[in-house]
């Protein structure tokens, strides 16, 4: 923790768990940045019970000291004005932008809003619209969304994307908790496959991205035989407990369900110790990614092809643009299936 005497720095960075997730080279930049300075974020505060906060990742970290909140939907005069005060008290001299804007006027009404509070210091400001959308390659697929983010703060704040650079700092508590969790388990060293530990996550904040408790259900009785005495893993946010349960019903091995009694980075700890997460384009997805672990991504037609896909080559990511539900439960299992098969990645590039 900075001194409140040292120079704050404040960084705008709105979303939950996929998008703090995504933004965490930059963090790591920043701090790399401003190493003696306080830093601020201010983001949005929850606004579902299955959109953990911005707070819930970071808390920790040691990359940001101190979190205000951003009024998403109140802009009453009295709330814009009790947030100008309260960035006033904190007298920060820079603004980190990290904001994702897809238009010009909310980032020239950002913009307006800063300056009256003086902070005219700001790095990242995407008044391009180059830097608020994510560039195409050759083959018309999009860059990852954090290679955007980097490319906002470039060059003045330069981003690196190695694994250190995906660390959330995991403390000797929230690793304890995840050892405790898998030390309860019988041990079967005559059973390779009982050292396997598969997470899924069935659930979704957006019901287009949601691929239905029919077909998890039927995934997870496929998988069942194939791998005996393997772990299933259930992960999810509190309202999501009980399909978890429903869904670890029909796995014939060991099931532990972690959804709603493991905090965000509690079940970030949980991740780094299994094998493969199945899941939805989520924020279990990009914990995962960060811990390294491979995933097997399901994607419809909410999000266009890579820019919110895991970070990394270590992932298969089945995409049917005709939207998730036409995704067939053979083509996942094949898909775990090879993945499973595949030597452990060095890295997440």
């Amino acid at each position: 923790m900075r001194e409140a005497g040292s120079e704050a720095v404040l960084i705008f960075r709105l979303g939950s768990i996929g998008d703090t997730v995504v933004a965490l080279p930059c963090f790591h930049a920043i701090a790399r940045r401003f190493p003696n300075s306080r830093r601020i974020l201010l983001t949005n505060s929850l606004t579902s019970v299955r959109a953990s906060s911005a707070e819930s990742i970071l808390d920790g970290t040691g990359l940001v000291d101190e979190v205000i909140y951003y009024p998403v939907g109140d802009f009453s005069v009295s709330r814009i004005l009790a947030l100008r005060r309260e960035i006033r008290r904190l007298k920060p001299t820079v603004l980190v932008y990290l904001a994702e804007r897809p238009g010009g006027l909310p980032v020239l009404r950002d913009a307006a809003f800063f300056a009256s509070i003086g902070l005219t210091n700001i790095i990242g400001l995407p008044w391009r619209p180059d830097r608020r959308r994510c560039r195409r390659d050759a083959e018309g697929l999009l860059e990852f969304e954090c290679a955007r983010l980097a490319r906002t703060l470039a060059p003045a704040i330069p981003v690196s994307f190695g694994s250190e650079d995906w660390d959330m700092h995991l403390r000797t508590p929230e690793s304890a908790k995840a050892d405790a969790l898998f030390a309860a388990l019988p041990l079967c060293a005559a059973d390779p496959a009982a050292s396997l530990r598969l997470a899924v996550a069935p659930g979704a904040k957006v019901a287009a991205k949601d691929w239905g408790e029919s077909r998890w259900t039927e995934l997870v009785r496929s998988l069942a035989p194939k791998y005996p005495g393997a772990t299933l893993v259930l992960i999810g946010a509190p309202d999501e407990r009980s399909l978890c349960e429903r869904v670890a019903r029909h796995w014939q091995g060991p099931a532990l369900n972690v959804a709603g009694v493991f905090s965000p980075r509690e079940t970030a700890a949980v991740l780094k110790r299994c094998d493969l997460l199945v899941c939805h384009d989520s924020g279990p997805m990009h914990i995962a990614a960060a811990q390294q672990v491979p995933c097997v991504a399901l994607f419809g037609n909410y999000n266009l092809p890579r820019k919110w896909y895991p970070y990394g080559d270590r992932h298969v990511v089945i995409h049917e643009p005709r939207g998730v539900g036409e995704i067939g439960v053979a083509r996942v299992v094949a898909a775990v299936a090879a993945r499973l098969t595949l030597p452990a990645a060095s890295g997440l590039a």
